[in-house]
Protein backbone atom coordinates (compact mmCIF):
# COMPACT_ATOMS: atom_id res chain seq x y z
CA UNK A 1 0.00 0.00 0.00
CA UNK A 2 2.74 2.44 1.02
CA UNK A 3 4.72 1.47 -2.08
CA UNK A 4 1.72 2.15 -4.32
CA UNK A 5 1.30 5.56 -2.74
CA UNK A 6 5.00 6.28 -3.21
CA UNK A 7 4.85 5.25 -6.87
CA UNK A 8 1.86 7.52 -7.39
CA UNK A 9 3.65 10.45 -5.71
CA UNK A 10 6.83 9.83 -7.71
CA UNK A 11 4.81 9.93 -10.90
CA UNK A 12 3.44 13.35 -9.97
CA UNK A 13 6.83 14.62 -8.82
CA UNK A 14 8.30 13.78 -12.22
CA UNK A 15 5.95 16.32 -13.81
CA UNK A 16 6.34 20.08 -13.65
CA UNK A 17 3.99 23.02 -14.09
CA UNK A 18 5.27 26.25 -15.65
CA UNK A 19 5.18 29.40 -13.57
CA UNK A 20 2.65 31.21 -15.79
CA UNK A 21 0.33 28.18 -15.76
CA UNK A 22 0.74 28.01 -11.99
CA UNK A 23 -0.18 31.67 -11.52
CA UNK A 24 -3.10 31.35 -13.95
CA UNK A 25 -4.44 28.28 -12.14
CA UNK A 26 -4.02 29.86 -8.71
CA UNK A 27 -5.75 33.08 -9.83
CA UNK A 28 -8.60 31.03 -11.29
CA UNK A 29 -9.09 29.12 -8.04
CA UNK A 30 -9.16 32.37 -6.03
CA UNK A 31 -11.70 33.81 -8.49
CA UNK A 32 -13.92 30.74 -8.02
CA UNK A 33 -13.69 31.06 -4.25
CA UNK A 34 -14.71 34.72 -4.35
CA UNK A 35 -17.57 33.77 -6.70
CA UNK A 36 -18.80 31.17 -4.20
CA UNK A 37 -18.69 33.60 -1.29
CA UNK A 38 -20.31 36.52 -3.14
CA UNK A 39 -22.85 34.77 -5.35
CA UNK A 40 -23.56 31.14 -4.34
CA UNK A 41 -23.93 31.27 -0.56
CA UNK A 42 -27.50 31.75 0.69
CA UNK A 43 -26.35 34.75 2.73
CA UNK A 44 -23.58 35.81 0.42
CA UNK A 45 -21.22 38.67 1.20
CA UNK A 46 -22.88 41.92 0.21
CA UNK A 47 -21.47 43.81 -2.74
CA UNK A 48 -21.30 47.48 -1.84
CA UNK A 49 -19.22 48.21 -4.93
CA UNK A 50 -16.76 46.63 -7.33
CA UNK A 51 -14.19 47.75 -4.77
CA UNK A 52 -15.48 45.16 -2.28
CA UNK A 53 -14.98 42.32 -4.77
CA UNK A 54 -11.46 43.54 -5.60
CA UNK A 55 -10.54 43.72 -1.91
CA UNK A 56 -11.85 40.21 -1.22
CA UNK A 57 -10.05 38.81 -4.28
CA UNK A 58 -6.75 40.49 -3.38
CA UNK A 59 -7.04 39.48 0.26
CA UNK A 60 -7.77 35.83 -0.57
CA UNK A 61 -5.01 35.82 -3.17
CA UNK A 62 -2.41 37.13 -0.72
CA UNK A 63 -3.52 34.96 2.22
CA UNK A 64 -3.50 31.68 0.32
CA UNK A 65 -0.40 32.55 -1.69
CA UNK A 66 1.52 33.11 1.53
CA UNK A 67 0.20 29.87 3.02
CA UNK A 68 0.87 27.75 -0.08
CA UNK A 69 4.39 29.12 -0.69
CA UNK A 70 5.28 28.60 2.99
CA UNK A 71 4.11 24.97 2.86
CA UNK A 72 5.91 24.53 -0.45
CA UNK A 73 9.20 25.63 1.12
CA UNK A 74 8.66 23.45 4.20
CA UNK A 75 8.06 20.32 2.13
CA UNK A 76 11.03 21.10 -0.07
CA UNK A 77 13.23 21.45 3.03
CA UNK A 78 12.16 18.19 4.67
CA UNK A 79 12.17 16.19 1.43
CA UNK A 80 15.51 17.66 0.32
CA UNK A 81 14.21 18.24 -3.21
CA UNK A 82 14.16 21.23 -5.53
CA UNK A 83 10.83 23.07 -5.05
CA UNK A 84 10.20 22.75 -8.77
CA UNK A 85 9.68 19.00 -8.34
CA UNK A 86 6.71 19.77 -6.10
CA UNK A 87 5.05 22.16 -8.57
CA UNK A 88 2.57 19.64 -10.04
CA UNK A 89 1.64 18.24 -6.62
CA UNK A 90 1.05 21.69 -5.14
CA UNK A 91 -0.81 22.74 -8.28
CA UNK A 92 -3.37 19.98 -7.83
CA UNK A 93 -3.66 20.74 -4.12
CA UNK A 94 -4.94 24.25 -4.92
CA UNK A 95 -8.45 22.86 -5.33
CA UNK A 96 -8.54 22.50 -1.54
CA UNK A 97 -8.86 26.31 -1.35
CA UNK A 98 -12.45 25.95 -2.59
CA UNK A 99 -13.46 23.41 0.04
CA UNK A 100 -13.83 25.58 3.21
CA UNK A 101 -16.80 27.67 1.98
CA UNK A 102 -18.35 24.60 0.35
CA UNK A 103 -18.08 22.60 3.60
CA UNK A 104 -19.55 25.56 5.49
CA UNK A 105 -22.48 25.72 3.08
CA UNK A 106 -23.16 22.01 3.53
CA UNK A 107 -22.87 22.29 7.31
CA UNK A 108 -25.06 25.39 7.72
CA UNK A 109 -27.51 24.93 4.88
CA UNK A 110 -25.96 27.44 2.54
CA UNK A 111 -24.11 30.01 4.65
CA UNK A 112 -20.40 30.76 4.94
CA UNK A 113 -18.60 32.43 7.82
CA UNK A 114 -17.11 35.79 7.08
CA UNK A 115 -13.92 35.83 9.15
CA UNK A 116 -11.32 33.10 9.42
CA UNK A 117 -8.93 34.95 11.73
CA UNK A 118 -8.22 34.10 15.36
CA UNK A 119 -8.50 37.30 17.40
CA UNK A 120 -7.35 37.61 21.01
CA UNK A 121 -4.59 38.31 23.51
CA UNK A 122 -1.34 36.34 23.95
CA UNK A 123 -2.76 33.79 26.41
CA UNK A 124 -5.77 33.10 24.21
CA UNK A 125 -3.63 32.74 21.07
CA UNK A 126 -1.26 30.36 22.84
CA UNK A 127 -4.14 28.27 24.18
CA UNK A 128 -5.57 28.00 20.67
CA UNK A 129 -2.22 26.92 19.28
CA UNK A 130 -1.72 24.06 21.75
CA UNK A 131 -5.36 22.95 21.42
CA UNK A 132 -5.51 23.02 17.61
CA UNK A 133 -7.90 26.02 17.67
CA UNK A 134 -10.52 23.84 19.32
CA UNK A 135 -11.95 26.42 21.70
CA UNK A 136 -13.22 28.96 19.17
CA UNK A 137 -16.89 29.86 18.76
CA UNK A 138 -18.23 28.67 15.41
CA UNK A 139 -18.78 32.20 14.13
CA UNK A 140 -15.10 33.15 14.31
CA UNK A 141 -13.41 30.46 12.23
CA UNK A 142 -14.79 28.51 9.31
CA UNK A 143 -15.80 24.93 10.04
CA UNK A 144 -14.37 24.18 6.63
CA UNK A 145 -11.12 26.00 7.29
CA UNK A 146 -10.37 23.89 10.36
CA UNK A 147 -11.09 20.70 8.41
CA UNK A 148 -8.88 21.74 5.49
CA UNK A 149 -6.13 22.80 7.86
CA UNK A 150 -6.23 19.32 9.40
CA UNK A 151 -6.15 17.65 5.97
CA UNK A 152 -3.23 19.84 4.84
CA UNK A 153 -1.25 18.88 7.93
CA UNK A 154 -2.09 15.19 7.53
CA UNK A 155 -1.22 14.93 3.86
CA UNK A 156 1.97 16.99 4.30
CA UNK A 157 3.11 14.59 7.01
CA UNK A 158 2.06 11.61 4.89
CA UNK A 159 4.09 12.86 1.94
CA UNK A 160 7.20 13.30 4.08
CA UNK A 161 6.74 9.88 5.69
CA UNK A 162 6.23 8.07 2.37
CA UNK A 163 9.32 9.68 0.84
CA UNK A 164 11.67 9.58 3.86
CA UNK A 165 10.30 6.78 6.12
CA UNK A 166 11.49 8.98 8.98
CA UNK A 167 9.01 9.49 11.82
CA UNK A 168 10.93 12.42 13.28
CA UNK A 169 10.91 14.31 9.98
CA UNK A 170 7.24 13.44 9.55
CA UNK A 171 6.36 14.88 12.95
CA UNK A 172 8.34 18.08 12.57
CA UNK A 173 7.17 18.69 9.00
CA UNK A 174 3.54 18.32 10.12
CA UNK A 175 4.23 20.63 13.07
CA UNK A 176 5.84 23.20 10.76
CA UNK A 177 2.85 23.14 8.39
CA UNK A 178 0.45 23.48 11.33
CA UNK A 179 2.49 26.38 12.73
CA UNK A 180 2.45 28.20 9.38
CA UNK A 181 -1.31 27.77 9.00
CA UNK A 182 -1.89 28.87 12.59
CA UNK A 183 0.31 31.92 12.17
CA UNK A 184 -1.64 32.87 9.03
CA UNK A 185 -4.89 32.47 10.97
CA UNK A 186 -3.65 34.49 13.93
CA UNK A 187 -1.62 37.06 12.00
CA UNK A 188 -3.69 40.13 12.99
CA UNK A 189 -3.23 39.30 16.67
CA UNK A 190 0.47 38.55 16.24
CA UNK A 191 1.05 41.82 14.36
CA UNK A 192 -0.80 43.64 17.13
CA UNK A 193 1.56 42.15 19.71
CA UNK A 194 4.57 43.44 17.76
CA UNK A 195 2.90 46.83 17.23
CA UNK A 196 2.13 47.36 20.91
CA UNK A 197 5.60 46.17 21.88
CA UNK A 198 6.83 49.44 20.36
CA UNK A 199 3.76 51.42 21.41
CA UNK A 200 3.73 51.67 25.22
CA UNK A 201 0.10 52.82 25.29
CA UNK A 202 -0.98 49.20 25.87
CA UNK A 203 0.59 46.22 27.58
CA UNK A 204 0.84 43.18 25.34
CA UNK A 205 -0.38 40.90 28.13
CA UNK A 206 -3.56 42.98 28.47
CA UNK A 207 -4.53 43.17 24.79
CA UNK A 208 -8.19 42.37 24.19
CA UNK A 209 -9.83 41.16 20.95
CA UNK A 210 -11.59 44.50 20.38
CA UNK A 211 -8.20 46.27 20.47
CA UNK A 212 -6.86 44.03 17.71
CA UNK A 213 -9.97 44.77 15.67
CA UNK A 214 -9.62 48.49 16.35
CA UNK A 215 -6.06 48.47 15.07
CA UNK A 216 -6.95 46.84 11.75
CA UNK A 217 -10.63 47.56 11.17
CA UNK A 218 -10.73 51.30 11.81
CA UNK A 219 -10.93 53.05 8.44
CA UNK A 220 -8.28 55.75 8.37
CA UNK A 221 -6.84 57.80 5.50
CA UNK A 222 -3.68 56.42 3.91
CA UNK A 223 -2.04 59.78 3.36
CA UNK A 224 -4.50 61.37 0.90
CA UNK A 225 -6.29 58.13 -0.04
CA UNK A 226 -9.54 57.78 1.89
CA UNK A 227 -11.11 54.42 2.63
CA UNK A 228 -14.30 54.51 4.68
CA UNK A 229 -15.69 51.01 4.16
CA UNK A 230 -15.81 49.65 7.72
CA UNK A 231 -16.65 46.10 6.65
CA UNK A 232 -13.60 45.71 4.43
CA UNK A 233 -11.13 47.91 6.35
CA UNK A 234 -9.73 44.84 8.14
CA UNK A 235 -8.84 43.10 4.87
CA UNK A 236 -7.71 46.34 3.22
CA UNK A 237 -5.20 47.16 5.95
CA UNK A 238 -3.88 43.61 6.24
CA UNK A 239 -3.12 43.54 2.53
CA UNK A 240 -0.49 46.27 2.98
CA UNK A 241 1.51 43.94 5.24
CA UNK A 242 0.86 40.80 3.17
CA UNK A 243 2.22 42.17 -0.11
CA UNK A 244 5.89 42.66 0.89
CA UNK A 245 5.73 39.33 2.73
CA UNK A 246 4.58 37.68 -0.51
CA UNK A 247 7.43 39.23 -2.50
CA UNK A 248 9.90 38.06 0.14
CA UNK A 249 8.62 34.47 0.05
CA UNK A 250 8.55 34.45 -3.76
CA UNK A 251 12.17 35.61 -3.81
CA UNK A 252 13.13 32.79 -1.41
CA UNK A 253 11.24 30.22 -3.50
CA UNK A 254 12.89 31.41 -6.73
CA UNK A 255 16.28 31.33 -4.99
CA UNK A 256 15.65 27.74 -3.86
CA UNK A 257 14.57 26.69 -7.36
CA UNK A 258 17.55 28.17 -9.20
CA UNK A 259 20.10 30.15 -7.20
CA UNK A 260 22.23 31.04 -10.22
CA UNK A 261 19.37 32.48 -12.29
CA UNK A 262 18.05 34.40 -9.31
CA UNK A 263 21.41 36.11 -8.72
CA UNK A 264 21.87 36.80 -12.44
CA UNK A 265 18.46 38.47 -12.70
CA UNK A 266 18.99 40.59 -9.58
CA UNK A 267 22.31 41.85 -10.98
CA UNK A 268 20.67 42.64 -14.31
CA UNK A 269 18.02 45.02 -12.97
CA UNK A 270 20.23 48.15 -13.27
CA UNK A 271 21.04 49.61 -9.86
CA UNK A 272 21.38 53.20 -11.19
CA UNK A 273 17.87 53.11 -12.62
CA UNK A 274 16.49 51.53 -9.45
CA UNK A 275 17.95 54.43 -7.44
CA UNK A 276 16.57 56.84 -10.05
CA UNK A 277 13.03 55.44 -9.71
CA UNK A 278 13.21 55.46 -5.91
CA UNK A 279 14.25 59.10 -6.15
CA UNK A 280 11.37 59.96 -8.51
CA UNK A 281 8.83 58.42 -6.16
CA UNK A 282 10.27 60.02 -3.02
CA UNK A 283 10.53 63.46 -4.63
CA UNK A 284 6.87 63.20 -5.65
CA UNK A 285 5.95 62.04 -2.16
CA UNK A 286 7.94 64.87 -0.59
CA UNK A 287 6.39 67.51 -2.82
CA UNK A 288 2.95 66.11 -2.02
CA UNK A 289 3.71 66.32 1.70
CA UNK A 290 4.86 69.92 1.25
CA UNK A 291 1.74 70.87 -0.72
CA UNK A 292 -0.74 68.91 1.45
CA UNK A 293 0.82 68.70 4.94
CA UNK A 294 -2.57 67.88 6.46
CA UNK A 295 -2.56 64.56 4.55
CA UNK A 296 0.92 63.52 5.61
CA UNK A 297 0.06 61.40 8.65
CA UNK A 298 2.41 58.54 9.40
CA UNK A 299 1.06 55.34 10.90
CA UNK A 300 1.65 51.61 10.49
CA UNK A 301 -0.58 51.26 7.45
CA UNK A 302 0.38 54.49 5.66
CA UNK A 303 4.07 53.54 5.94
CA UNK A 304 3.42 50.09 4.51
CA UNK A 305 1.15 51.52 1.79
CA UNK A 306 3.95 53.84 0.64
CA UNK A 307 6.42 50.95 0.81
CA UNK A 308 4.08 48.71 -1.23
CA UNK A 309 3.65 51.41 -3.85
CA UNK A 310 7.42 51.92 -4.05
CA UNK A 311 7.87 48.15 -4.48
CA UNK A 312 5.26 48.23 -7.25
CA UNK A 313 7.17 51.02 -8.99
CA UNK A 314 10.39 48.99 -8.84
CA UNK A 315 8.58 45.89 -10.12
CA UNK A 316 7.25 47.97 -13.02
CA UNK A 317 10.79 49.14 -13.79
CA UNK A 318 12.21 45.60 -13.71
CA UNK A 319 9.38 44.43 -15.99
CA UNK A 320 10.38 47.17 -18.46
CA UNK A 321 13.98 45.92 -18.26
CA UNK A 322 12.80 42.53 -19.49
CA UNK A 323 10.96 44.12 -22.42
CA UNK A 324 14.01 46.23 -23.28
CA UNK A 325 16.45 43.31 -23.10
CA UNK A 326 14.28 41.11 -25.32
CA UNK A 327 14.02 43.92 -27.89
CA UNK A 328 17.70 44.97 -27.70
CA UNK A 329 19.51 41.70 -28.34
CA UNK A 330 21.41 43.14 -31.30
CA UNK A 331 22.49 46.25 -29.39
CA UNK A 332 23.46 44.30 -26.27
CA UNK A 333 25.52 41.81 -28.29
CA UNK A 334 27.87 44.74 -28.98
CA UNK A 335 27.52 47.03 -25.95
CA UNK A 336 26.36 44.74 -23.14
CA UNK A 337 27.47 41.23 -23.98
CA UNK A 338 27.43 40.13 -20.33
CA UNK A 339 23.66 40.32 -20.03
CA UNK A 340 21.99 36.97 -19.19
CA UNK A 341 20.14 36.49 -22.50
CA UNK A 342 23.43 36.74 -24.39
CA UNK A 343 25.44 34.57 -21.99
CA UNK A 344 22.77 31.88 -22.18
CA UNK A 345 22.24 31.92 -18.40
CA UNK A 346 18.51 32.28 -19.00
CA UNK A 347 16.39 31.49 -22.06
CA UNK A 348 14.13 33.98 -23.83
CA UNK A 349 11.07 31.94 -22.81
CA UNK A 350 12.07 31.96 -19.13
CA UNK A 351 12.96 35.64 -19.26
CA UNK A 352 9.65 36.51 -20.86
CA UNK A 353 7.81 34.59 -18.12
CA UNK A 354 9.73 36.58 -15.49
CA UNK A 355 8.67 39.79 -17.23
CA UNK A 356 4.99 38.84 -17.15
CA UNK A 357 5.22 37.96 -13.45
CA UNK A 358 6.87 41.28 -12.63
CA UNK A 359 4.25 43.11 -14.70
CA UNK A 360 1.41 41.35 -12.88
CA UNK A 361 2.93 41.93 -9.44
CA UNK A 362 3.50 45.64 -10.11
CA UNK A 363 -0.19 46.20 -10.94
CA UNK A 364 -1.27 43.90 -8.12
CA UNK A 365 0.73 45.84 -5.55
CA UNK A 366 -0.58 49.19 -6.80
CA UNK A 367 -4.24 48.17 -6.76
CA UNK A 368 -3.91 47.35 -3.05
CA UNK A 369 -3.95 51.08 -2.36
CA UNK A 370 -6.16 52.34 -5.18
CA UNK A 371 -7.09 51.42 -8.74
CA UNK A 372 -5.76 54.78 -9.94
CA UNK A 373 -2.21 53.79 -9.01
CA UNK A 374 -2.57 50.56 -10.96
CA UNK A 375 -3.81 52.62 -13.92
CA UNK A 376 -0.81 54.96 -13.67
CA UNK A 377 1.62 52.04 -13.57
CA UNK A 378 -0.14 50.52 -16.55
CA UNK A 379 0.43 53.78 -18.44
CA UNK A 380 4.08 53.62 -17.38
CA UNK A 381 4.34 50.08 -18.76
CA UNK A 382 2.71 51.13 -22.03
CA UNK A 383 5.22 53.97 -22.44
CA UNK A 384 8.10 51.60 -21.62
CA UNK A 385 6.80 49.10 -24.18
CA UNK A 386 6.34 51.77 -26.85
CA UNK A 387 9.88 53.00 -26.16
CA UNK A 388 11.58 49.60 -26.47
CA UNK A 389 9.52 47.13 -28.48
CA UNK A 390 8.13 46.77 -31.95
CA UNK A 391 6.01 47.90 -33.70
CA UNK A 392 6.62 51.32 -32.11
CA UNK A 393 10.21 51.13 -30.87
CA UNK A 394 10.28 54.88 -30.33
CA UNK A 395 13.86 54.76 -29.08
CA UNK A 396 14.87 54.83 -32.77
CA UNK A 397 13.88 58.49 -33.11
CA UNK A 398 16.06 61.35 -31.96
CA UNK A 399 14.55 63.40 -29.10
CA UNK A 400 11.27 61.41 -29.27
CA UNK A 401 12.93 58.60 -27.32
CA UNK A 402 14.07 60.78 -24.44
CA UNK A 403 10.73 62.63 -24.37
CA UNK A 404 8.83 59.33 -23.99
CA UNK A 405 11.24 58.25 -21.26
CA UNK A 406 10.69 61.60 -19.57
CA UNK A 407 6.92 61.07 -19.65
CA UNK A 408 7.38 57.64 -18.05
CA UNK A 409 9.55 59.22 -15.35
CA UNK A 410 6.91 61.88 -14.77
CA UNK A 411 4.30 59.15 -14.20
CA UNK A 412 6.38 57.75 -11.32
CA UNK A 413 6.71 61.25 -9.87
CA UNK A 414 2.92 61.69 -10.18
CA UNK A 415 2.34 58.42 -8.29
CA UNK A 416 4.34 59.64 -5.30
CA UNK A 417 2.61 63.04 -5.38
CA UNK A 418 -0.90 61.58 -5.81
CA UNK A 419 -0.44 59.26 -2.83
CA UNK A 420 -0.39 62.33 -0.57
CA UNK A 421 -2.64 64.63 -2.58
CA UNK A 422 -5.32 61.93 -2.73
CA UNK A 423 -8.49 63.00 -4.56
CA UNK A 424 -6.71 66.17 -5.63
CA UNK A 425 -4.52 64.00 -7.87
CA UNK A 426 -2.02 66.38 -9.51
CA UNK A 427 -4.28 69.43 -9.63
CA UNK A 428 -2.26 71.14 -6.93
CA UNK A 429 1.01 70.61 -8.76
CA UNK A 430 2.17 73.90 -10.36
CA UNK A 431 2.44 73.68 -14.13
CA UNK A 432 5.89 75.28 -13.93
CA UNK A 433 7.13 72.35 -11.84
CA UNK A 434 5.67 69.82 -14.30
CA UNK A 435 7.34 71.55 -17.26
CA UNK A 436 10.62 71.85 -15.35
CA UNK A 437 10.63 68.13 -14.54
CA UNK A 438 9.68 67.19 -18.10
CA UNK A 439 12.56 69.29 -19.43
CA UNK A 440 15.03 67.97 -16.84
CA UNK A 441 14.17 64.33 -17.52
CA UNK A 442 14.29 64.84 -21.30
CA UNK A 443 17.77 66.41 -21.29
CA UNK A 444 19.30 64.18 -18.59
CA UNK A 445 18.09 60.72 -19.62
CA UNK A 446 20.51 60.54 -22.60
CA UNK A 447 23.18 59.93 -19.93
CA UNK A 448 22.40 56.22 -20.24
CA UNK A 449 23.00 56.25 -24.01
CA UNK A 450 26.73 57.05 -23.95
CA UNK A 451 27.68 53.50 -22.97
CA UNK A 452 25.66 52.03 -25.88
CA UNK A 453 26.97 54.15 -28.76
CA UNK A 454 28.35 51.29 -30.85
CA UNK A 455 25.38 49.00 -30.30
CA UNK A 456 22.82 51.74 -30.98
CA UNK A 457 24.68 52.75 -34.13
CA UNK A 458 24.64 49.18 -35.42
CA UNK A 459 20.87 48.89 -34.79
CA UNK A 460 19.97 52.26 -36.31
CA UNK A 461 19.02 53.90 -33.01
CA UNK A 462 19.34 57.68 -33.26
CA UNK A 463 20.41 58.79 -29.79
CA UNK A 464 22.12 62.12 -29.10
CA UNK A 465 25.63 60.58 -28.79
CA UNK A 466 25.06 58.49 -31.95
CA UNK A 467 23.73 61.38 -34.06
CA UNK A 468 26.13 64.08 -32.85
CA UNK A 469 29.07 61.93 -31.75
CA UNK A 470 30.27 61.37 -28.21
CA UNK A 471 32.11 64.67 -27.83
CA UNK A 472 29.31 66.92 -29.09
CA UNK A 473 26.76 64.68 -27.39
CA UNK A 474 28.42 65.21 -24.03
CA UNK A 475 28.43 68.97 -24.66
CA UNK A 476 24.71 68.98 -25.59
CA UNK A 477 23.63 66.92 -22.56
CA UNK A 478 25.91 68.91 -20.26
CA UNK A 479 24.38 72.16 -21.51
CA UNK A 480 20.86 70.80 -21.02
CA UNK A 481 21.58 69.75 -17.45
CA UNK A 482 23.20 73.12 -16.70
CA UNK A 483 20.09 74.89 -18.00
CA UNK A 484 17.91 72.56 -15.88
CA UNK A 485 19.62 73.70 -12.70
CA UNK A 486 19.15 77.36 -13.65
CA UNK A 487 15.49 76.86 -14.60
CA UNK A 488 14.78 75.33 -11.18
CA UNK A 489 15.41 78.76 -9.63
CA UNK A 490 12.64 80.35 -11.72
CA UNK A 491 10.24 77.40 -11.67
CA UNK A 492 10.31 77.32 -7.87
CA UNK A 493 10.45 81.13 -7.66
CA UNK A 494 13.27 80.89 -5.14
CA UNK A 495 16.23 83.11 -6.01
CA UNK A 496 18.24 81.97 -3.01
CA UNK A 497 18.90 78.87 -5.10
CA UNK A 498 20.67 80.89 -7.80
CA UNK A 499 24.27 80.38 -6.70
CA UNK A 500 23.79 76.71 -5.64
CA UNK A 501 22.20 76.14 -9.06
CA UNK A 502 25.09 77.84 -10.86
CA UNK A 503 27.61 75.79 -8.89
CA UNK A 504 25.77 72.48 -9.40
CA UNK A 505 25.17 73.14 -13.09
CA UNK A 506 28.81 74.09 -13.67
CA UNK A 507 30.07 71.03 -11.80
CA UNK A 508 27.77 68.78 -13.85
CA UNK A 509 28.97 70.43 -17.05
CA UNK A 510 32.61 69.79 -16.13
CA UNK A 511 31.89 66.16 -15.25
CA UNK A 512 30.04 65.42 -18.47
CA UNK A 513 32.61 67.03 -20.73
CA UNK A 514 35.51 65.27 -19.01
CA UNK A 515 36.46 62.37 -21.29
CA UNK A 516 38.45 60.74 -18.51
CA UNK A 517 35.19 59.75 -16.84
CA UNK A 518 33.93 56.51 -18.38
CA UNK A 519 30.38 56.70 -19.83
CA UNK A 520 29.21 53.95 -17.43
CA UNK A 521 30.21 56.13 -14.46
CA UNK A 522 28.59 59.36 -15.59
CA UNK A 523 25.31 58.58 -13.79
CA UNK A 524 26.97 58.22 -10.39
CA UNK A 525 28.87 61.48 -10.69
CA UNK A 526 25.80 63.44 -11.80
CA UNK A 527 23.67 61.71 -9.16
CA UNK A 528 26.08 62.94 -6.49
CA UNK A 529 25.71 66.53 -7.69
CA UNK A 530 21.90 66.23 -7.86
CA UNK A 531 21.73 64.83 -4.32
CA UNK A 532 23.82 67.71 -2.97
CA UNK A 533 21.68 70.26 -4.78
CA UNK A 534 18.55 68.49 -3.59
CA UNK A 535 19.71 68.82 0.02
CA UNK A 536 20.19 72.55 -0.47
CA UNK A 537 16.79 72.81 -2.17
CA UNK A 538 15.07 71.02 0.72
CA UNK A 539 16.71 73.33 3.24
CA UNK A 540 15.93 76.51 1.30
CA UNK A 541 12.44 75.75 -0.03
CA UNK A 542 10.75 73.01 2.00
CA UNK A 543 12.07 73.78 5.47
CA UNK A 544 11.39 77.47 4.99
CA UNK A 545 7.75 76.72 4.18
CA UNK A 546 7.46 74.35 7.12
CA UNK A 547 8.66 77.13 9.43
CA UNK A 548 5.98 79.41 8.04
Amino acid sequence: MVQDIENFIDKILDQKVGILAWIGGFSGIITLRVFIEFFLASKALSIESIESIIIEFVHNFLFFALAVISIWSILSFFLKVNPQKLSKLLFWSLWAILLPPIIDMVKTGGEVFWSFYIIGGPKFIFSQYISFISGLPSGIVYFGTKIIFALAIFFSGLLVFVKTKNLLKTFFSALAVYSVLFIMGAVPSLISFVYYFFDPSKKISEIQPYQVIQLFASPAPIFGVTFDNLKYAFSYNLEFLFFPALLFLLAILFFEIDKQKFIVLIKNFRLPQIIYHIGLFLVGLGLGAWKYPENFALNLFSIFAAFDLLLSVLLAWTASVVVNDLADLKIDSISNSSRPLLTGEISEKEYSAVGWILFFLSLFGAILISAKFAALLFVYQLLAFAYSAKPYRLKRFLFVATFVSALASLVIFFIGFALVSGDQNIQGLPWRVILLLLFCYTVSLPLKDFKDIEGDKADGIKTIPVFFGEEKGRLIVASGIFISFILSVFALNEFRLFWPAILSGSLSFIILTNKKIHPRNLFWWIMGVVVLYGMVLVKVVFLKNLEL
